[in-house]
């Protein structure tokens, strides 16, 4: 008998998890409460400019690209502009380049001299990461507090929108955690670590010709009818070795196994019935809101030359901005000929509070604030605004213990898998992975459970 599986959540880990089974032959549903799949990936056209409303681009890894052939998108990707791999930080109101590696790290001037000779001790520290050791911490003691706030704190804005001081190292960035572990030091680490080995031939940072919408859309493609959108999932209750799914519409029906692929509010909601406990441990988890400003300027009235990916500001700089990308510098196309559209993040664990102004406060603020650091002299001509209150999961100091609690929870439930941004990464490349992992379990655990 042909054996069933449910997942729960058409985001990018649900269609790709979907999709991965769907090819093993499985019979799979796919549940979306929304009237569109995709999540947080989300591209529209308007006025001209060609608009992402969660991620704006993604970076190559072997799981991704394999994928996308598959798909037959290889023709539809648009790769960064060179210009990309330039990225600023502002720093004493001005924006500057870090340095890329260790070269330019000692021979330029972003880092005192001080800061230099730190990092070439980093090889020679012997302490090791504390349990609950965080991101700022574990940077601090490794390469100097200098490096934590101008480097570590904004690029921690820019990936998670999160405070360094309240991000765990070990859940965060576990693979900078093992380089200490394994090699006592994070340069020999980087020198002697075996990485994944991504086509080279592909581009690093990439987007496709029509937006992100691109990949989500040709996942639904192949799905096809096995993917029901909206209709949400009301309850999932475990009946003699099945688990029955009952949509809000009143239609219900028994699965082998179940894949939550939601957000973990939405995923508590569904496991309540079964572990109240482990309910209460979902609705902890903490999102960051984010509000995304894009504005559109006359490429005339802007000072600065936008000529890289964008800028991250620290919190040393007194700024309520996390930063901008330059949208049309990174990928052209994006705005009309003769503009710029660049593309505001407001908000996140520094400024939550900043993301619940009504939008014409933000929108001035974002604008007041972009004319400031990058010399612009008129009002922008085009302005659009998104708000999302659970942005992004905070992998914070004592999420081991959520974790934990997780694989307990699927130890002591077998069929029911966690394919979501909260567990195992939260990158769209940490999610494609992370569903090629759930899609072998689930395959693992229908043979042995037959």
């Amino acid at each position: 008998m042909e054996r069933r599986v449910c997942i729960i959540g058409g985001g990018i880990s649900g269609l790709t998890t979907a999709y991965l089974l769907k090819k093993k032959g499985l019979d799979i549903t796919l549940f979306e409460s929304s009237s569109r799949v995709g999540g947080n990936i989300r591209s529209e056209r308007k006025d001209g400019f060609l608009l992402e409303h969660g991620p704006n681009s993604l970076l190559r890894s072997p799981r991704l690209i394999d994928m996308i052939d598959g798909l037959e998108l290889r023709r539809e990707v648009l790769p960064a502009a060179p210009t990309a791999k330039k990225r600023f930080v502002l720093i004493d109101g001005n924006l500057r380049v870090p340095p890329t590696g260790p070269l330019s790290f000692l021979t330029g001037n972003f880092f005192s001299k001080r800061a230099k000779i730190r990092l070439l001790k980093e090889p020679f520290i012997r302490t090791r990461s504390q349990e609950n050791e965080s991101v700022a911490e574990f940077f601090e003691r490794r390469l100097g507090r200098e490096v934590v706030e101008k480097a570590v704190d904004p690029f921690i804005s820019g990936i998670f929108a999160g405070d360094p001081e309240r991000l765990s190292i070990s859940q965060a960035f576990p693979v900078l955690a093992g380089y200490e572990r394994e090699h006592g030091s994070l340069l020999l680490g980087a020198l002697r670590s075996k990485r994944e080995k991504a086509d080279p031939a592909f581009p690093r940072s990439f987007t496709f010709q029509n937006g992100l919408n691109t990949l989500t859309d040709r996942l639904h493609e192949r799905l096809g009818k096995s993917v029901r959108t909206s209709c949400a999932v009301k309850r999932v209750e475990k009946r003699e070795g099945k688990f029955n799914v009952t949509t809000q519409n009143g239609d219900s029906a028994d699965f082998d196994s179940v894949i939550l692929s939601t957000t973990a509010d939405a995923a508590a909601e569904l496991v309540m019935d079964i572990d109240t406990g482990f309910a209460d441990t979902l609705r902890d988890i903490y999102y960051a809101p984010v509000t995304v400003v894009r504005t559109g300027y006359p490429q005339s009235a802007v000072g600065h030359k936008a000529d890289g990916f964008g800028f991250l500001v620290p919190r040393s700089a007194d700024r309520s901005i996390l930063g901008s990308l330059w949208t049309s510098s990174v990928f052209h196309y994006r705005a009309p000929t003769g503009m710029h559209l660049f593309t505001t993040f407001v908000g996140g664990a520094r400024s939550p509070q900043l993301c619940y102004r009504p939008d014409n406060e933000i929108t001035a603020l974002v604008h007041s604030e972009l004319a400031a650091i990058m010399d612009i002299s008129t009002s922008p001509v085009f302005t659009d605004l998104t708000r999302w209150e659970k942005a992004i999961p905070q992998y914070n100091i004592g999420y081991k213990d959520t974790i934990d609690r997780l694989e307990r929870f699927s130890g002591v439930n077998p069929g029911i898998f966690f394919c979501s941004n909260f567990y195992r990464g939260i990158s769209v490349g940490d999610c494609v992975k992370n569903a090629h992992r759930t899609a072998d379990e689930v395959e693992t655990f229908l043979k042995t459970n037959q």
